[in-house]
């Protein structure tokens, strides 16, 4: 089964969906980033990719 709302964080190292370990600033944007798009209407499935100058 598809997720209904997924992002993908370029440049994040596989298992580090959230960044760096300590890194609270791109950890709290990545949540905010999250759950904007509880916001939108999006079809199931679909992968958002997410960038983050910072990282």
């Amino acid at each position: 089964m598809r997720p209904p709302r997924a992002i993908h964080p370029i440049g994040f190292e596989f298992g580090h969906s959230l960044g760096k370990p300590n890194d609270k600033n791109t950890q709290m944007k990545v949540l905010e980033a999250a759950l904007n798009e509880l916001t939108v209407k999006q079809e199931p499935g679909n992968i958002h990719e997410v960038h983050f100058p910072s990282y």
